[in-house]
């Protein structure tokens, strides 16, 4: 694990958002003061921690050719299903890796 840590505030939170942001994927390393926090959820925006979900989905079937199968689930289910549970994802996932014979 890295121990350089990334600290957003509110000056300099608006690097990560862009126009039409819904989503700021971010590892353990990033650090959101209040301030941050309370711009990024006026906007709308949810903050989704990359290694959290996609590491600890606990999917042996992630290999390289699936994996940009598995980030598209996890954005799908978090942004548009709001769906964070980890065992609903790893459920999902490994559903659809075994309809595409992943």
């Amino acid at each position: 694990m890295n121990k350089n840590k990334i600290l957003y505030n509110s000056q300099n939170v608006y690097d990560l958002i862009k126009d039409n942001t819904e989503i700021i994927e971010t590892d353990n390393n990033v650090i959101f003061t209040p301030s941050a926090m309370d711009i990024i959820k006026s906007k709308g925006i949810k903050i989704v921690y990359k290694k959290d979900i996609a590491d600890n989905c606990g999917c042996s079937c992630v290999k390289d050719d699936s994996t940009e199968i598995v980030k598209q689930t996890i954005k799908i289910l978090v942004n548009k299903l709001n769906i964070t549970d980890e065992k609903i994802i790893k459920k999902v996932i490994t559903e659809v890796l075994n309809r595409v014979n992943l």
